[in-house]
């Protein structure tokens, strides 16, 4: 990452999903609270990387039914968005290793609530019936000129298992 970053340190405070971490640039904001249950951090760029749009990271988590594997969910979110996000357009949607780890990535743009085409990357894991996303929302102009910054930010995330394992 060429940014100057931090190591943030995400936990649910609900236990449900275990500490994760990822690297972040250092003047990226994180609110001081978060009220929406599932919701475990959000960090924005305030605009640092262009002032023509803000830059957001979103991590979450979720409760899924006991039968559900990585492959089940992701295909029944991707029918959820599509139903309720008329104008989307899923680019990427896959399953990938992530160092050993096996994850979801989706990548799609659609027109937001200002008008603006927004690009959406996620990267989704199943920690038992918890489903974990890192979501990066951005504008296709910004992504195309900080991929890599966005690329190493992604490969960074990680969730630690019981015995602080990835």
């Amino acid at each position: 990452m060429t940014t100057s970053a931090r190591l943030a340190r995400v936990e649910d405070p609900t236990g449900l999903t275990p500490p994760m971490t990822l690297h972040v640039p250092e003047n990226w904001q994180a609110p001081d609270e978060l009220i929406q249950p599932g919701l475990l951090a959000v960090f924005t760029d305030g605009r640092s990387l262009s002032p023509a749009g803000e830059t957001n990271i979103v991590l979450i988590s979720q409760q899924l039914p006991e039968d559900f594997d990585l492959h089940t969910w992701q295909v029944e979110a991707r029918a959820r968005q599509l139903a309720s996000l008329p104008d989307l357009q899923v680019l990427d949607d896959r399953a990938i290793d992530a160092g050993g780890v096996e994850r979801w990535y989706r990548a799609s743009v659609m027109t937001d609530a200002s008008g603006s085409t927004v690009l959406t990357r996620q990267w989704s894991q199943l920690l038992g019936n918890q489903g974990v996303t890192l979501t990066l929302t951005t504008l296709p102009t910004i992504d195309a000129m900080h991929a890599e910054l966005f690329d190493d930010i992604a490969a960074s995330w990680v969730i630690e298992a019981a015995g602080g394992d990835r």
